[in-house]
């Protein structure tokens, strides 16, 4: 969790800062964890050939339920390096323990522009996965600047891999608040004199790839005037700090705005009115 001196409480709250640190170092950040996790997916790929099994990469895929179809949601430039390893050699892609070799037939719109891809999914393909999901229901909403905010992503550091085709991938999830919002994108700074650190919240490790969450969630809270919560998707995660490349002036993470995607799947630039 990560505010700063110039964030303020929406007026009005009953729920003081303090007792807000409390809930989420408690069971609140037990259920705000399991919503991330059931909401997306990691997708890999590694060759069909070669002596020893080795994932090449992987990234995440959100899943959202609109009126028209099941989406799978991830950045444009997990799809590019899917295509780009394709060249090279045979391989087997799967969302977790789901086969998944017809992906790019899935395809349902890719923009580089936006860093965005839209994929066609089935329940089947959810079922074969593996693990609980449950898509994040439509339709997507911007947070406000200042207002709370959680995302995740399956980080390619965090994967373990045996020989026996066995893998695990280990889940990176944060709460926050959001930094700025913009006609197309959401970001969130990560201000690490302002966590809070314990069992269930751990801090992120300084230089901590995140490579691999691209594609994730990020969601966000909203209140009604009598302060029941809820929480709806808001954006897909596309940059992060990549410390590989010494990018680390500013630890950001910024996500598209997930109300750029239609109910087919349709990626625009323009942010519709909902």
């Amino acid at each position: 969790m990560v505010m700063n001196d110039e964030w303020s409480a929406p007026e009005g709250n009953p729920i003081s800062l303090e007792r807000a640190k409390e809930l989420l170092t408690g069971n609140l950040g037990v259920v705000h964890r399991r919503i991330l996790a059931a909401s997306c997916l990691p997708i890999c790929w590694f060759p069909l050939t070669g002596e020893r099994f080795r994932i090449l990469h992987n990234g995440t895929v959100t899943l959202i339920r609109t009126p028209k179809r099941l989406l799978g949601v991830t950045a444009a430039h997990v799809i590019a390096q899917y295509r780009a390893d394709l060249v090279v050699s045979r391989l087997r892609l799967q969302l977790l323990n789901a086969v998944a070799d017809d992906l790019l037939s899935r395809v349902i719109d890719y923009s580089e522009r936006m860093d965005l891809a839209t994929i066609n999914l089935d329940e089947g393909l959810l079922q074969e996965a593996g693990k609980p999901c449950t898509p994040l229901s439509w339709p997507p909403m911007p947070p406000e600047e200042g207002r709370g905010i959680m995302l995740c992503g399956f980080p390619g550091g965090e994967r373990i891999e045996s020989e026996s085709f066995e893998v695990n991938f280990g889940l990176f999830t944060g709460m926050g608040i959001a930094r700025r919002v913009t006609d197309s994108q959401i970001s969130w700074l990560i201000e690490r004199e302002f966590q809070i650190d314990d069992s269930i919240l751990n801090s992120l490790p300084r230089n901590f790839n995140l490579g691999g969450v691209s594609g994730g969630p990020l969601i966000s809270w909203f209140e009604s005037p009598n302060h029941v919560a809820h929480y709806r998707l808001s954006g897909i995660i596309t940059e992060h700090p990549d410390y590989e490349q010494n990018d680390v002036s500013v630890e950001r993470v910024v996500a598209i705005r997930a109300d750029l995607i239609s109910e087919e799947g349709r990626i625009s630039t323009v942010a519709s009115a909902a």
